[in-house]
């Protein structure tokens, strides 16, 4: 079991490149990046790779202790509590400005936190921009590193540095047989009250006012000779709605709770309309292709319970298509009407995503789909040839397919072969990876 993800923290004041820097790591743009002083208010978060390693990239508001404007505040404290949960905290200061009073204040706080740190001095595009790099050194972080986050001058070489901060990505102890569970949904949908459902004994702080949640939560059960551990992660809400900034700490940690989870039971309100959050965080367990289980909760609060499971269930298949194999659970936390089918269903789940299908049984059911619908030509009369398939992994079942050229390959005959796939070996709940391959 993979130990959660290292937190990096973008910081500093505003308008010295911190967002373009953000979307500059992630090799896109994903930060709003403007002119305008203080643009990015709420923290950003994302997933970056480099060199192999994970961690989750966070992005802050600009900080402006002396500024009278209410928002200051709320984004100071924001930055504060990225600082407490930053395994390492990139303090972004300017090049053509030099060190400034906020930069000094920011620096300070940096320090006050204990984190490993790297100062880097922006915008600066070329090698007459460094000569006055030694004036940074008295903000206390150590050497200046000199980037330009717009042209992608340094960037390496800061991903190699931050590398060498990051604490040591050593395996996190599994339980042995245990499945990992992150229970996901939006605040106040019931997550702490299914969880007591589950262990039977009250574990979780539950109270109706949204948010009660702060931190992720694991508690390890047993039933029969399987173990399951439930972390109970705090609400998610869309990031403008977000505002308290011990909430973005939850984010981080139901981020690092999906990170090192075998599966998602993702806890959805039927009082409630769905939501666009509500995909979100499904497409969340889906980026990170985890095994997923669906719990429509406060069943007990519908009249008419024939008529809404049809509606419910076209709804879902239009707010969450490429869910169309997640097995959907209708429950009461209040009342513990079908609690009791929540970890056989998980532990069903669990099976299929560790499946195994044997090279000579696979290649046998991909030839026959093949002969019944046969791939369809490109624009300029290509066709895609199948030589063979072989599984390469599982978490989630993983398949190596050769072809003579992936590019030949349209995406509704990639879903058809998706599809026959389950039809013929299951894989309910778990995502499906195809790795195309060139063979001659």
């Amino acid at each position: 079991m993979s130990a959660a993800l290292p937190v990096v923290a973008i910081v500093g004041r505003p308008n010295v490149g911190k967002s373009t820097l953000f979307n500059r790591i992630l090799g896109q743009r994903q930060a709003i990046v403007d002119e305008l002083p203080g643009l990015t208010r709420d923290r950003h978060y994302a997933e970056a790779e480099w060199s192999g390693r994970r961690f989750i990239l966070v992005d802050t508001g600009g900080i402006d202790p002396e500024s009278p404007h209410p928002i200051q505040r709320q984004i100071l404290k924001q930055t504060e509590v990225a600082l407490e949960e930053a395994d390492v905290a990139l303090l972004v200061v300017d090049a053509t400005s030099g060190p400034t009073p906020v930069d000094f204040e920011v620096a300070k706080r940096v320090r006050r936190h204990g984190r490993s740190s790297l100062l880097l001095v922006n915008k600066a595009d070329h090698a007459r921009s460094e000569q006055g790099l030694s004036e940074f050194y008295a903000l206390g972080l150590g050497e200046p590193v000199p980037v330009s986050a717009l042209h992608g001058r340094g960037s390496g070489e800061v991903l190699d540095l931050v590398l060498g901060l990051l604490p040591d990505a050593a395996e996190e102890s599994e339980v042995s047989g245990g499945i990992r569970i992150a229970v996901l949904g939006r605040p106040n949908v019931g997550k702490s009250s299914i969880v007591n459902r589950i262990v039977g004994a009250e574990r979780m702080v539950v109270d109706a006012v949204a948010g009660t949640t702060r931190d992720a939560v694991d508690t390890t059960i047993r039933r029969g000779d399987r173990t399951f551990v439930l972390v109970d992660t705090a609400g998610l809400r869309r990031t403008p709605r977000v505002q308290d900034a011990v909430e973005y700490y939850s984010v981080t940690r139901a981020l690092k709770a999906l990170s090192r989870a075998d599966l998602v039971l993702l806890v959805v309100d039927v009082t409630r309309e769905p939501s666009r959050q509500d995909a979100r965080l499904a497409a969340m367990a889906a980026e990170e292709r985890k095994g997923i289980v669906i719990a429509f909760n406060k069943w007990d609060t519908v009249e008419r319970p024939a008529e809404a499971r049809g509606a419910i269930e076209e709804a879902f298949i239009g707010i969450y298509p490429f869910l169309g194999y997640a097995p959907r659970i209708y429950v009461s936390a209040l009342t513990g009407a079908g609690c009791g089918k929540i970890l056989p269903a998980c532990e069903a789940v669990h099976r299929e995503y560790t499946r195994t299908v044997e090279t000579a049984v696979l290649n046998r059911s991909l030839h026959a789909m093949l002969d019944r619908v046969r791939p369809p030509a490109t624009a300029a009369g290509r066709h895609v040839k199948f030589y063979y398939a072989t599984q390469t992994g599982t978490r989630p079942p993983t398949f190596a397919m050769f072809v003579n050229n992936p590019r030949y390959l349209a995406q509704n005959y990639v879903s058809y072969l998706e599809r026959k796939m389950r039809e013929q070996f299951g894989f309910e709940g778990s995502p499906i990876v195809f790795d195309w391959k060139r063979s001659a």
